[in-house]
């Protein structure tokens, strides 16, 4: 038993908590009389309780997090004390955690990793706005423990970094480090700032082969007026070059974010920045949608946009004085059928097909379509999704049944029959021979990405 128990709820069991690893390791002489514990938020509070009292603890400390707030609050009750104030320490005092990733989590979870801390910029959705600056850790000491993760095994890196390409003399070396230890089983996801990609970044980036590499680029909004009034700068021309440019020159899977609900943005301006995102042909469009972060300055504009949200976590927006309840909901089930057929990999030939020549206005018709005959945004199987989407290309958007069909058909040849419904069995037969894929991801790269390349 431990008298001092660290825990939290995860929202996924992939997921291994960095910041309980943090703690662990900085406990100094106290680390010998501390356990982690973690847990899932699909696991019962009686169960949790239950084996959290077991251990005895003297101290429990439990990491609490927007999406696990209500799952934790329904595990303890109102503590008898809070924490005021804790300022945050020099990053040269901290005992890195990494050692504390056991084998079981190098062998079946993320790794998570930080090389810097914090960002420089003033995003006011986004607590990070609150930072004076982005600090970095030491670089020798930081690559002399992703190399002991490497040895041990690790080979899926994931990088919480706000900014991991604001120092580019550090993210060179951070570039070359991996590059050097290159595998088929290498898997790096970096967050990057989506306009500075100067050519000492670049020459880097073309060295990853496909399937190796994820960059998150948060664009938000194209919006110049949303980014003044959320003190967002971007230089819009030189974020979309930049697009432009990995999508033809590097092998990097480029997961690319939007926001739904900012002050001042309405549907026709969302729209037009869906539309203009897209043609930059992003492997992936997050469409979020915009959470009150407690003590981040979005709440400055409250008022004057009239943003209500959700009054339980994760504070999801619900209207603002431009995008009423009713749109909201609908761009909230565009956003998540999106992530379902768009995001997914699975339907390369058919979605051009659902789209057209106005991608937002097309798919929000979709979805709209969608839900009414579904009632639904979750438990979609694969094989209704494919009968779903026929219907509405032939019933919605008229389009001609054989180049349905064929597209249909090939999106099943591509990535494998199961789950194909049996109205495209026949086609299946005329279509799987002319199907080749355009690059071949190695067998370890994660799936969702693997399906892109396929496609």
């Amino acid at each position: 038993m431990s008298d001092i128990v660290l825990a939290t709820l995860n929202a996924k069991f992939i997921h291994a908590s960095l910041g309980l690893r943090y703690l662990y390791a900085n406990l100094g002489e106290l680390r010998a009389r501390a356990d982690i514990a973690e847990f899932t938020l699909d696991q019962r509070a009686t169960d949790i309780a239950e084996k959290l009292l077991a251990r005895k603890p003297r101290i429990l400390g439990l990491g609490v997090y927007i999406w696990n707030v209500d799952e934790t609050t329904r595990l303890v009750a109102r503590p008898a004390q809070k924490l005021i104030e804790a300022p945050p320490p020099p990053l040269d005092d901290l005992e890195l955690p990494y050692a504390y990733y056991t084998d079981a989590d190098i062998a079946h979870r993320l790794i998570y990793v930080e090389a810097s801390r914090g960002c420089p910029f003033k995003c006011e959705f986004c607590l990070s706005a609150l930072d004076k600056t982005a600090l970095p850790f030491d670089l020798d000491r930081f690559l002399t423990a992703m190399d002991e993760l490497h040895k041990r095994g690790a080979r899926h890196f994931k990088f919480v970094d706000r900014t991991f390409n604001l120092n580019v003399a550090s993210s060179r070396r951070i570039l070359q480090f991996f590059l050097d230890r290159l595998s088929d089983d290498l898997f790096l996801h970096f967050e990057v700032i989506p306009d500075r990609l100067p050519d000492g970044l670049k020459e880097l980036l073309v060295q990853f082969p496909a399937g190796s590499l994820q960059l998150e680029v948060g664009v938000q909004t194209f919006n110049p007026e949303v980014q003044t009034l959320i003190s967002r700068k971007q230089d819009n021309d030189r974020t979309a070059d930049n697009l432009r440019w990995l999508r033809e020159h590097s092998h990097a899977h480029i997961h690319a974010d939007l926001i739904v609900g900012l002050p001042g943005e309405d549907m026709a301006s969302f729209g037009a920045g869906f539309d203009r995102l897209y043609a930059l042909r992003p492997h992936e469009i997050q469409v979020g949608m915009l959470k009150r972060l407690r003590g981040a300055p979005i709440s400055r504009h409250i008022q004057s946009f009239d943003l209500r949200f959700t009054p339980q976590p994760p504070y999801t927006i619900l209207s603002t004085d431009r995008i009423l309840f009713g749109d909201m909901q609908r761009l909230n089930r565009f956003a998540r059928y999106w992530d379902l057929i768009g995001n997914s990999g699975r339907f390369a030939a058919t979605l051009p097909l659902l789209l057209g020549e106005n991608p937002f206005a097309r798919f929000l018709i979709f979805s709209d379509w969608l839900y009414a005959q579904t009632g639904q945004t979750h438990r979609l199987a694969l094989p209704r999704l494919f009968e779903l989407l026929q219907r509405a290309l032939l019933e919605v958007f008229a389009l001609d049944t054989d180049t349905v069909l064929d597209a249909l058909a090939c999106d099943c040849a591509v990535h494998g029959t199961k789950g194909c419904p049996g109205f495209l069995h026949e086609r299946l037969r005329t279509v799987s021979g002319v199907v080749v894929s355009a690059i071949e991801p190695h067998d370890k790269a994660p799936q969702r990405q693997a399906r892109h390349l396929r496609g």
